[in-house]
């Protein structure tokens, strides 16, 4: 991809946020949480491959794509208004499932940690009971134990 497609990908990928949030109004998308991934687009500018990633079931991911493929001409439309392009490429949806796949990859890791008797970094589990400077560390048990010993 080319450092111009990278920009216009960037471009199109907060516009079409904003459009989303602002002025399309269709049902399906008003009650979706979803995401725009990242946005590719081809290198004559025709087309532009929206990566939309979608909490909830696989039933609700295919309406909200559908949703945003019927807001299509709509969205175009607004940003033919809104970009100063010669040419605004037609957009094209596709469900990302690489946050659903980053949040499942990250389970499977806690689950294998806590069974191995570690924690991950993060996880409520491996806060440090004592806060300030040097709390957790080998010295501040070492410390605590010589304080210990003298009373």
């Amino acid at each position: 991809m080319s450092r111009r497609t990278e920009q216009v990908g960037g471009l199109l990928q907060s516009e079409i946020a904003e459009l989303l949030l602002r002025h399309v109004k269709h049902p399906v998308l008003a009650e979706a949480m979803l995401s725009i991934t990242r946005v590719d687009v081809a290198q004559d500018f025709s087309n532009a491959r929206v990566h939309v990633s979608v909490v909830g079931p696989v039933e609700q991911e295919q309406a909200v794509i559908e949703a945003l493929e019927h807001s299509e001409p709509f969205m175009h439309r607004e940003l033919v208004k809104r970009l100063r392009m010669r040419r605004v490429p037609r957009l094209r949806f596709r469900a990302d499932h690489s946050i659903a796949e980053g949040a499942r990859i990250t389970a499977l890791m806690r689950e294998v940690s806590r069974a191995e008797g570690r924690a991950l970094w993060g996880d409520a589990d491996d806060a440090p009971a004592a806060a300030g400077p040097g709390a957790g560390s080998e010295e501040a048990g070492e410390a605590a134990e010589r304080d210990g010993e003298a009373t």
